[in-house]
């Protein structure tokens, strides 16, 4: 069933896009669409689920809307300076489990590239004067929804055009030069729109906070991944937590060690250059800290995506939450963490867990969890915090990574399989991997 009232002129999505948007809608009682370009959308959703409700209103007329919707639906979002507003306003009209679903033209693509290069970006910014400088990639668009209670995950995309193959093939080896790999930017650059689907996974209102209770260490080897993520993160912002970046590590024991004289709170929160804290993070981890007694102080170790232990079944299961790349990864907390990902740890400037250099760059946080098991006898935790990982990585495990699961496997010989989000670490993981790099 339609109804509402009327749509604003917004863009109407192109055939190929809608019916990407109409695939992967959830069935849903009843729908809003904001700003869509007309009714095929939700004629078309109305005769695959009987029985909804698709009521269509402008972002001018949602101050008129009282009822709540179990699916919310924006047409095209457009990056305006009232962006976040509008997203913002959208929780006043859902429930717990609505679903906010919505399109974006991707400007990281492969057509921008070719306005650059031609040098003329008459219209690139748009003629209103709302419009900011900047459109929306998928981390951009990722950030903003995050930063407005929005958790979101890539549903599906359209390929982009308007570059010929050879210009599309310098592309890329551009990207590899500035060290983006080129799987990573062929799939930044060949969308082109987003079709993304958010859910409210922390709509409680976060505590309020006391004193700061945690600084930041980075080790730094980019400086725009640094600038983008950490440095920018209005969940560290919130909290005025300090920020020490340490560049040259050898490891990230190394920068643990030479930064704490520089750390001036109880807690360290350890991280990649290249995680983005979003809204109410820091308030979150602030309150969370506080209410750990001081004797506990010491022999905590938090981490926020990873493996658990399940006490009831004996199995092992994957615990936290982090919205990595264009994906949500979303779990349960674990009190009996087994494996830590490396991307963000919280441990105390006086801590008994040491991460051991010997580990190099990766599987050093899943160390620290065996560690403190099998010498401490203490389980690490994993929490769920609202993070954004926007690495740039191509999914692909690099040499020095199976280099640190050879150390990892020499040091608990005795241990067994070691589960971690990456695979599970033994002498067959090592053996295949060798074989697969050879």
């Amino acid at each position: 069933m339609i109804s509402g009232g009327r749509a604003s002129a917004a863009p109407v999505l192109d055939t190929k896009c809608q019916d990407a948007l109409l695939r992967s809608l959830p069935a849903a009682q009843r729908v809003l669409e904001i700003d869509g370009g007309g009714p095929a959308l939700g004629d078309a959703y109305c005769r695959l689920h009987a029985g909804s409700q698709w009521q269509r209103s402008s972002s001018g007329e949602l101050a008129q809307l009282v009822e709540r919707f179990d699916l919310i639906v924006i047409g095209v979002l457009a990056p305006t300076l009232h962006t976040e507003a509008l997203l913002q306003s959208l929780h006043r009209l859902a429930n717990d489990e609505t679903a906010l679903w919505l399109v974006a033209a991707n400007a990281a693509r492969f057509a921008q590239l070719r306005l650059w290069v031609e040098a003329d970006l008459s219209g690139v910014d748009g003629d209103d004067e709302t419009q900011p400088r900047g459109h929306l990639s998928a981390s951009s668009l990722f950030k903003r929804l995050m930063d407005a209670g929005w958790m979101p995950n890539l549903a599906a995309t359209t390929a982009a055009t308007g570059l010929p193959a050879a210009a599309q093939a310098a592309a890329l080896a551009l990207a590899e030069t500035l060290g983006v790999p080129a799987a990573t930017a062929q799939r930044n650059l060949s969308a082109e729109h987003l079709i993304v689907g958010a859910r409210r996974s922390f709509i409680d209102a976060p505590p309020a906070s006391g004193p700061t209770q945690f600084a930041v260490v980075v080790p730094t080897t980019r400086e725009s991944q640094l600038r983008l993520n950490v440095e920018r993160s209005p969940g560290l912002q919130e909290v005025g937590a300090r920020i020490v970046s340490y560049r040259g590590a050898r490891s990230p024991a190394d920068a643990f060690e030479q930064s704490i004289a520089h750390v001036d709170a109880d807690w360290v929160l350890l991280c990649h250059q290249d995680v983005y804290f979003p809204r109410s993070f820091g308030h979150r981890l602030n309150a969370l800290l506080a209410a750990i007694p001081p004797s506990e102080r010491q022999r905590t170790l938090i981490g926020f995506i990873g493996k658990g232990a399940d006490r009831a079944t004996g199995s092992y299961v994957d615990a936290g939450f982090v919205i990595d790349r264009t994906h949500r990864a979303e779990h349960s907390a674990s009190d009996a963490a087994v494996s830590i990902d490396e991307l963000a740890i919280v441990l105390s400037r006086d801590s008994i867990h040491r991460i051991d250099p010997a580990l190099g760059w990766h599987l050093w946080a899943t160390d620290l969890c065996l560690a403190a098991i099998c010498k401490h006898r203490v389980f690490p935790r994993i929490v769920r915090l609202p993070l954004f990982h926007n690495s740039t990585n191509d999914y692909r495990l690099p040499q020095a990574f199976a280099a640190s699961a050879a150390t990892l496997v020499a040091k608990y010989p005795d241990h067994g399989p070691i589960p971690t989000l990456c695979g599970t670490i033994d002498e067959h993981f090592i053996q295949s991997f060798a074989k697969a790099t050879a």
